[in-house]
């Protein structure tokens, strides 16, 4: 029988970046969890990523999330609740309020299979 693995921060690589956003981070061989605190008033850095793709789930506040576009920058304000697949563009996200915002970030390197009939079918009911 398989066995599932529990982790908590402890677990976790902790860093703070240049903006005052502390994360927690958490590395498998296939993909990384990102648990992410920014402060008020705060902007992350512009940048891009080759091969990995990120999704940001906002868990927490308000972000403006911007990214370049048919050479133009397009802006978008993200809520709790919503999730953002940045794909392979140029992006920043910034907490333009008083209050600290979280956010999670999951990151994989997609290979381009199609796996979708996989995912939403592997899933095997135990009756005890």
């Amino acid at each position: 029988m398989e066995e599932v693995d529990i982790l908590s921060r402890d677990d976790a690589i902790s860093a703070v970046k240049e903006n005052g956003t502390s994360v927690e981070y958490f590395i498998f061989d296939e993909f990384e969890v990102h648990l992410n605190k920014i402060p008020p008033n705060s902007i992350q850095e512009w940048h891009k990523h080759k091969l990995i793709e990120e999704i940001i789930v906002v868990t927490d506040g308000e972000l403006t999330i911007s990214w370049k576009e048919n050479h133009s920058t397009q802006h978008k304000t993200l809520v709790k609740g919503n999730v953002v697949r940045v794909k392979k563009s140029a992006h920043t996200i910034q907490n333009d309020t008083d209050k600290f915002a979280e956010f999670n970030v999951f990151r994989m390197v997609p290979t381009g299979d199609n796996k979708r009939d996989i995912i939403k079918n592997d899933k095997t009911v135990i009756k005890e």
